[in-house]
């Protein structure tokens, strides 16, 4: 269902009208560990076999923000727009970054506008997980995916659906129908339509250090002209199937992530086994707050 999601390097950009690429404002902190960090460092608390014992405090503290619109490669009704957002320490290529890619801006958009018809949502409540975290009751598992009711995901805890287990939130959940919430949350997951990731190029130099989140949510305040918050739920519009984010329009949200190792990701994926000690592991909340403005042309992800 998903398209393998990734974090692009925003490099050198320009300015639109009154939008200077790279503007805006956010902040992600959190707890971080990771074994291999600085040629071989830890990032946390080792203990005395070499494992980390505890995570350490890590604040991201952007300073540039960028959004990539682009079609993926598939065309005809089945194209979907894809959006990549990044938040970096700098606009420099080798800066740490928190990515948020949505697989699926149309999905995005009929998520947050929030529209029913006959009482029924116009929008993807819920949305099918890889077969492998599937249990003898449940072959074909499935997670909430846009929630309304602003009860679920409300701790970002592993097992909500990336990993086996029993759902430790999310518990008391309503289909999406409840207008209690002024915006909904939509559940992050690496096999669902938005993925994120944390990559550690400044903080852990001499290696590959990317962070996978694993599980947690992110509610969209502005998403372009995809809320319709004036409106009852019924008298919303439909969303065109050529939804896209506009240069100028607004990108604004929060999340709450947990972070894990990719490498267990690849396990559920190809049916391996997963490796026995994770090698980066977390937590990151925060916000971003920006206008999309023209860069150089985007690239179709790989």
């Amino acid at each position: 269902m998903t398209r393998r999601g990734g974090l692009l390097a925003a490099g050198a950009m320009l300015a639109l009208g009154g939008c200077t690429v790279g503007a805006g404002s956010g902040a992600a902190s959190g707890d971080l560990f990771v074994l291999a960090c600085n040629y071989g460092r830890f990032y946390g608390t080792p203990n005395l076999d070499g494992g980390v014992l505890e995570t350490t405090g890590y604040d991201l503290a952007p300073t540039f923000f960028a959004g990539t619109p682009t079609d993926d490669q598939i065309k005809g009704p089945q194209q979907m727009n894809i959006m990549e957002i990044q938040m970096k320490t700098s606009g420099l290529e080798f800066a740490d970054s928190f990515g948020v890619n949505i697989q699926s801006s149309l999905e995005v958009a009929r998520c947050i506008r929030g529209r029913t018809v006959n009482g029924q949502p116009d929008y993807l409540v819920t949305v099918p997980l890889p077969s492998a975290l599937g249990t003898a009751t449940n072959p074909q598992p499935t997670t909430l995916w846009c929630d309304w009711s602003g009860m679920a995901f409300s701790d970002g805890g592993v097992p909500d659906a990336s990993l086996p287990g029993t759902p430790d939130a999310g518990t008391i959940l309503d289909g999406g129908m409840s207008t209690l919430a002024s915006a909904p949350r939509i559940h992050i997951t690496p096999y669902t339509y938005v993925v994120s990731s944390l990559i550690l190029p400044t903080t852990c130099p001499g290696g590959t250090a990317v962070a996978q989140a694993m599980d947690g949510w992110i509610q969209f305040d502005n998403f372009g002209s995809a809320e319709e918050s004036n409106l009852a739920p019924a008298n919303r519009d439909r969303v065109p199937a050529n939804f896209i984010i506009n240069y100028g329009d607004r990108l604004r949200a929060t999340f709450n992530v947990t972070l894990g190792d990719p490498q267990f990701v690849n396990a559920i994926k190809t049916g391996t086994a997963p490796p026995t000690t994770a090698a980066i592991g977390g937590a990151l909340a925060g916000y971003f707050d920006f206008d999309l403005a023209r860069g150089r042309a985007a690239q179709p992800f790989p």
